[in-house]
């Protein structure tokens, strides 16, 4: 069963910080070298500096963004820049933001800890891959900063009746926290510390899982600082099993929930297989239909005619968009089902097979390159993103040979996938809207207990 706990956050103090949008900054997995930049010329306090600090010349094992991170940490406690809420509490979060298409959406939220267990006990369920490079980053910075910077983002069935009435009840109020950030998307909080609440929270999510949306790495990373620590705990066991290093944090939103987004992630091809483009469709032909779609050479107008041909796909049909440059563009439709059988990787699910980033992987990416014997794909050889038009953008300027474009996945497959045991290939989804990196942090202090 998931156990949820309230807990005292640390946040920017409104009397110093004047601004919150100054010192918010995405989850550290999306932000570009470009805007690593540009939020440190945000605000000399925004949170970019704990989360993604810079690598300065002259940095080693002692001296490096890591412990500049511990440093910066520290210091704004001392300063008040951050202060500790006076009680425990979980905190709701509401976002509102636009999606082309369907208009104002608002998505609501759950801010709270959630005890760490692992993958196989059927409580917390991952559906991506995760990469030892990044999690060993996100140790480095854990150990320097004994807090939880940044939320996990978890998906539950159902609804919390509870979290509800509460966000109900909420939205009668003024929020705490209540700014925009750069991309136009309202984000609000506002904080409960009624036990009795609480407490009906509690007894609600008891015998319900939890799927992570976001924040795999940072997860697993938990784990493994969890596991580091108790190695150090030599106190009363009752306590130590409360400690807050068992925890962490994470907004939790309803699977339910109409404004639970998931957008696309696209593929760049460095190289093609075949050698050039007309080759790559032969090969791509023996499995695929290939139709040549003609589209205009402005990247957005581009990408709109190909996702708009994507989006016409009937359920079961598995199809994607391919753009090889200049006005170049094919929609491609798996033909071959036994292709499937033969190249996925996870053969004892059919709805891992039948995933359209699965397909792609399998048929149009390490399949293709495979079948040019030319060994494992090199680590440079694919890129993602989910803008369409960068993608075409990006073809455009020459850097790239390709880009796949793909249709999300859906929540379902998502759930899916995990309760199966199995993982999804990286950049299988992106949940849209990203939280908010900044809002409330988890300080994981030594000598305190999570109130149960």
């Amino acid at each position: 069963m998931a156990l949820i706990a309230p807990f005292r956050g640390l946040r920017y103090n409104p009397k110093l910080v004047k601004e919150l949008s100054l010192v918010m900054a995405p989850p550290y997995d999306v932000i570009s070298s470009e805007g690593q930049r540009t939020f440190h010329a945000s605000h000399e306090q925004n949170v970019i500096r704990l989360i993604l600090g810079e690598a300065l010349a002259g940095d080693d094992a002692v001296r490096n963004q890591y412990s500049r991170a511990g440093d910066y940490f520290r210091r704004w406690q001392t300063e008040q820049v951050l202060i500790r809420d006076p009680a425990p509490a979980v905190y709701l979060y509401q976002q509102t933001f636009q999606l082309p298409g369907a208009g104002t959406l608002t998505r609501d939220g759950l801010i709270g800890l959630v005890r760490l267990e692992e993958f196989g006990n059927r409580t917390v369920f991952p559906h991506e891959r995760t990469m030892g490079a990044a999690k060993a980053d996100r140790l480095r910075l854990m150990q320097a900063c004994h807090a939880n910077l940044s939320s996990v983002f978890g998906i539950y069935s159902g609804r919390f009746l509870e979290l509800d009435r509460l966000a109900a009840v909420a939205e009668e109020s003024k929020p705490t926290i209540d700014l925009t950030d750069w991309d136009g998307i309202r984000h609000r909080v506002w904080i409960c510390q009624d036990r009795e609440a609480i407490g009906r929270l509690q007894m609600e999510c008891t015998s319900t899982p939890i799927f992570i949306a976001d924040g795999h790495h940072r997860y697993e990373t938990a784990l493994a600082f969890r596991d580091l620590m108790r190695t150090k705990e030599k106190g009363d066991p009752a306590q130590t099993q409360r400690r807050p290093y068992n925890y962490i944090m994470m907004t939790l939103v309803s699977a339910e929930d109409p404004s639970l987004v998931i957008l696309p992630i696209h593929r760049l091809l460095r190289h093609l297989p075949g050698g050039s483009l007309d080759g790559y469709l032969a090969q791509l032909a023996r499995q695929l239909t290939v139709e040549r779609l003609p589209v205009p050479r402005d990247p957005e107008s581009a990408a709109s005619a190909l996702l708009s041909h994507l989006r016409q796909t009937k359920d079961g049909t598995h199809c994607f968009g391919l753009y090889g440059g200049e006005e170049r563009a094919y929609l491609l439709t798996l033909t071959d089902e036994q292709a499937l059988e033969a190249k996925a990787e996870e053969d004892k699910s059919p709805v891992y097979r039948r995933l359209d980033v699965t397909i792609v992987h399998a048929l149009l990416i390490e399949g293709s390159w495979s079948r040019q014997g030319l060994g494992d794909l090199p680590e440079d050889a694919l890129s993602y993103t989910h803008d369409a038009a960068e993608a075409i953008r990006l073809v455009q300027q020459g850097g790239w040979a390709a880009a796949i474009l793909l249709n999300p996945t859906k929540i379902a497959e998502v759930q899916a996938v995990a309760e199966a045991g199995l993982r999804m290939p990286p950049k299988s989804t992106f949940f849209y809207p990203k939280l908010l990196t900044g809002l409330v942090i988890h300080p994981l202090m030594p000598d305190e207990v999570v109130e149960v």
